[in-house]
C-alpha cells in the first residue's frame, strides 16, 4: 500500500499512518477480546442475580434445590468461559505474529527514509568519506567510514528488534488478559451477590463497565507513565517508525559523504525537541565545535557551528517516544537550518487539550460497548454526545483540524 514519496512534504503524514496501522492491529485485538469478556460477564451477572436473595439457612426446599441448579449452573458457565476466552486469546496473538507487523512498518519506514534522503541530495557533490583508525582491525590501518556501512535495511534492523520485542510484550498481556480480567470481574461481585445483598447490584454492575473500559491495562514504563495495548502499540510503532527513517535517510546521507544533518520538527513539539531545531548534528561521531567545511554551490569554504552528534541529542530528550521529527541533509553554503526555533507553548498546550477531547470521547464510546445494562448504554451514549459537542466547541475556538479516526473506539494514544 505504501510507495517511497521522495516529495512527502512532512514525515508527520508517514509516521501517523504506519503508526495507526499498527495501532488498528492491536486494538482491534482489544476490543473484541473486552466485547468478549463483557458477553460472559453480562451472562454470569444474569445467573447470580437470579439466586435467592434470603441466606441459605431461610430458604424453602424449591428455593435450595433452585439455589443449587444455578450455582452449578454458574460455576459451568465460569469453566466454560475461561477456557475460551484463553482459546481465543492464543489464536489472536497468533494471528499478529504471522503478520509480521514489526518488520514490514520498519522496512516501509526505512525506503522511504533512503528515498528523501536520496531526492534531498541529488544536487549535492559527493563528499569525501572520512577515513578512521581501527586498530582492531590491524594496526593503524586506515579505512573508509563507510567500509562497515551495510544496507538501508540493515541500518533499521536494531529498529525492528526493539519494536518485535515491546510487541512480545503485548502478545504475553494480551494472552494473560481474557482470564485475568473475567476472575477479576467475578470478584468484584459476586461475594456481595451471593450474600443476598440486591441493594448494591446497579452498583457492581456500573463498576464491571467501568474496569471493562480502561482496556488492557498493566504497562508502566520507565517515567512511570501508564499504557494500555492500543496506547502502547501506537507509541511503539509512531516511535519505530521515526526512528527507521531517519537512521536509513542518514545512511543514505553517509553514502554520499555527508555527517551532517540538520533537525525539522513540527510547529507544536514540545520543549525538548524544539531546543534542537535548526542544529547542526554529526551523524559519525564528530565531537561539537566549529568545522570548516567546503562550500556545495562553488568554490570557497564555510565554517559551521556543530551542535552535538545524533546520538548526544537523543541522549538529551531529542527524538523522544512519540516524537515526529526528523533529520535532513546539511549541506553548507547550500542548506538553510529552519530559523523557527522558537517553542511554541501554546501550540503544544492546544495539542494536549485536543489528545485529552479525543481520549474523553474514546472512553465514552468504550463505556458505551462495554455497559451491563441497557441503562448505563443509554448513561454513556449521552456522555459520547457531550464530548463530541466539546470537542466541536474548541475546534472552532482554536481553528485546529479535527482528525475523526482519532475519535473512533479502538484508536488510542498514550497519556
Amino acid at each position: 500500500m505504501f510507495v517511497p514519496n521522495p516529495d512527502r512534504g512532512s514525515v508527520e503524514e508517514l509516521v501517523e499512518a504506519l503508526s495507526l496501522e499498527l495501532a488498528s492491529r492491536y486494538r482491534d485485538v482489544e476490543d473484541e477480546l473486552i466485547r468478549q469478556v463483557a458477553a460472559r460477564a453480562r451472562r454470569d451477572m444474569e445467573l447470580a442475580n437470579e439466586l435467592p436473595d434470603r441466606t441459605f439457612g431461610g430458604l424453602t426446599l424449591t428455593e435450595r434445590r433452585r439455589q443449587n441448579r444455578i450455582l452449578a449452573e454458574l460455576s459451568a458457565h465460569r469453566a466454560v468461559a475461561i477456557r475460551e476466552l484463553q482459546g481465543q486469546a492464543v489464536a489472536m496473538v497468533d494471528r499478529l505474529k504471522a503478520a509480521d507487523l514489526a518488520q514490514r512498518l520498519v522496512d516501509v519506514a526505512a525506503r522511504e527514509g533512503e528515498a528523501a534522503a536520496a531526492a534531498q541530495l541529488g544536487f549535492a557533490a559527493r563528499q569525501a568519506a572520512p577515513a578512521i583508525a581501527l586498530p582492531m582491525l590491524g594496526g593503524q590501518t586506515a579505512v573508509s567510514a563507510l567500509t562497515l556501512t551495510g544496507t538501508a535495511t540493515q541500518a533499521a534492523t536494531l529498529v525492528a528488534l526493539s519494536l518485535e520485542s515491546r510487541l512480545e510484550i503485548l502478545n504475553q498481556r494480551i494472552t494473560r488478559y481474557p482470564q485475568d480480567a473475567y476472575q477479576r470481574v467475578v470478584s468484584l461481585y459476586s461475594p456481595s451477590t451471593l450474600l443476598g445483598v440486591t441493594t448494591s447490584r446497579v452498583q457492581q454492575a456500573a463498576t464491571v463497565q467501568r474496569f471493562l473500559a480502561e482496556g488492557i491495562t498493566g504497562f508502566v514504563d520507565r517515567s512511570n507513565r501508564r499504557w494500555t495495548v492500543g496506547a502502547y502499540a501506537e507509541m511503539a510503532g509512531r516511535t519505530s517508525v521515526n526512528r527507521a527513517f531517519n537512521d536509513a535517510g542518514t545512511w543514505r546521507m553517509g553514502q554520499a559523504g555527508i555527517h551532517l544533518v540538520t533537525v525539522v520538527r513540527g510547529l507544536d513539539s514540545c520543549a525538548r525537541c524544539a531546543a534542537w531545531a535548526g542544529k547542526i548534528l554529526s551523524t559519525d561521531g564528530t565531537p561539537a565545535g566549529p568545522r570548516l567545511l567546503p562550500r556545495q554551490t562553488g568554490t570557497g569554504a564555510v565554517t559551521v557551528e556543530v551542535s552535538g552528534t545524533v546520538d548526544e541529542a537523543r541522549a538529551s530528550g531529542w527524538n523522544h517516544p512519540n516524537c515526529r521529527c526528523r533529520l535532513v541533509p546539511f549541506m553548507p553554503g547550500l542548506t538553510v537550518p529552519q530559523e523557527d526555533t522558537t517553542y511554541d507553548e501554546a501550540a503544544e498546550k492546544e495539542r494536549a487539550e485536543q489528545r485529552r477531547l479525543e481520549r474523553d470521547i474514546r472512553a465514552a464510546k468504550r463505556r458505551e460497548v462495554s455497559a451491563m445494562d441497557d441503562m448505563s448504554g443509554r448513561r454513556a451514549k449521552a456522555d459520547v454526545r457531550e464530548a463530541q459537542a466539546e470537542m466541536r466547541a474548541f475546534i472552532e475556538r482554536t481553528g485546529r483540524n479535527r482528525s475523526s479516526y482519532r475519535e473512533q473506539l479502538g484508536f488510542a494514544d498514550g497519556r
